[in-house]
């Protein structure tokens, strides 16, 4: 309508032929999409540079020494092969007719809020409390196959299968059945990225204690037994039926290896068989000295209480002496452009189209 009132003002008495005026309007709609275009990026960068999102402030927490007795004494009850209820019951034999809702508390109503602290040996912690009865625990480390070398392709991937296996403190059957009893054996899972690894869990808010030195014992002191690393190899043949089984990850891994050809972004994440000969106890340890300072760490939780994951990610460290800091050699990724295809036995044709950005 816009178009057709200018070609009406612009000639009032001599009608146009159609296609004129198709040509004409579609013109002027170009031209609209243009300015509107335009406008929309000059306020986008305008409010991207008056941003008034608060800078996060981290509160530090220093490393104390505390009595074992009085730590222990804050664990719930937990035994590795039965869970036993520390109480008795008080609702045991009740049917389904009687409410246990006669006295119920009045709920106690508070907004969420993002919280953060930093530990002595630099790793931060960050939690956001929505009083959910399920908590979801993240332990990031900032290493993933963008840091990787000709001498460890596939590195990050092993480090992710190795999770959840023998620490100093646990045997990977006792790492296991802790897992099964606390109901998080179907949640624990460790993920590699480009640029992270994570380590994460869901268990129940009141085992948190019980799941953060276990999940730090990961990137602390993993034993890294020979037979472990053996056994976990069958997975990478495992992981490249997944990936090439999901067509939507698979485009996204050809889209990065055309983008940065041989190079940061554009290593894949996953291994491969041509990874089995640095598929070893040694390749592993290596990659982790190197890049698993707790400087690089950040350990998240929602539905957690800030001080209570703050303290117990403390107590994870102050008696261990962690991965000392090393400086590395951080690439810029460097876009090279490129087309990758692959054949694959799905009848249709997935495709993707990427441009280079800030």
């Amino acid at each position: 309508h816009f178009g057709s009132s200018l070609l009406r003002a612009a000639s009032p008495c001599l009608p146009l032929p159609l296609s004129v005026r198709r040509q004409a309007l579609f013109r002027t709609m170009m031209r609209a999409q243009c300015t509107a275009s335009r406008l929309h990026s000059i306020a986008f960068s305008s409010a991207r540079s008056t941003s008034t999102l608060p800078v996060p402030t981290f509160a530090p927490v220093k490393f104390q020494k505390e009595d074992v007795e009085k730590v222990m004494q804050e664990l719930p009850a937990f035994n590795f092969y039965e869970m036993r209820e520390p109480v008795p019951n008080p609702y045991k034999d009740s049917t389904l007719d009687r409410s246990i809702l006669l006295d119920a508390p009045a709920p106690v109503i508070t907004a969420p809020k993002t919280e953060f602290s930093v530990l002595e040996n630099g790793l931060k912690v960050v939690s956001i409390d929505k009083a959910g009865l399920t908590a979801r625990l993240g332990l990031h480390v900032s290493a993933g196959s963008r840091f990787e070398t000709s001498a460890n392709f596939g590195v990050s991937d092993m480090v992710a299968m190795m999770a959840y296996t023998s620490t100093a403190h646990l045997s990977n059957l006792r790492t296991v059945k802790t897992l099964e009893q606390l109901g998080a054996n179907s949640t624990a899972s460790c993920k590699a990225g480009r640029e992270e690894i994570v380590y994460s869990v869901d268990i129940a808010r009141e085992f948190v204690p019980l799941v953060v030195p276990l999940m730090v014992g990961n990137v602390l002191f993993p034993r890294l037994l020979p037979w472990e690393v053996k056994a976990v190899q069958k997975k990478v043949k495992v992981g490249k039926e997944e990936l090439e089984a999901d067509a939507d990850a698979m485009v996204s891994n050809l889209l990065h290896k055309a983008a940065f050809c041989n190079n940061t972004l554009g290593l894949s994440p996953y291994a491969s068989e041509r990874s089995m000969a640095y598929f070893t106890p040694e390749t592993i340890r290596s990659f982790m000295l190197d890049h698993f300072a707790p400087e690089r760490m950040v350990l998240v939780g929602v539905n957690v209480s800030h001080a209570e994951l703050t303290k117990w990610a403390m107590r994870s460290f102050a008696d261990y002496n962690a991965i000392p800091m090393k400086k590395r050699d951080e690439a810029k990724a460097a876009y090279t452009g490129g087309d990758l295809r692959l054949d694959g036995s799905s009848p249709y044709c997935h495709a993707a189209i990427a441009l280079e950005s800030a």
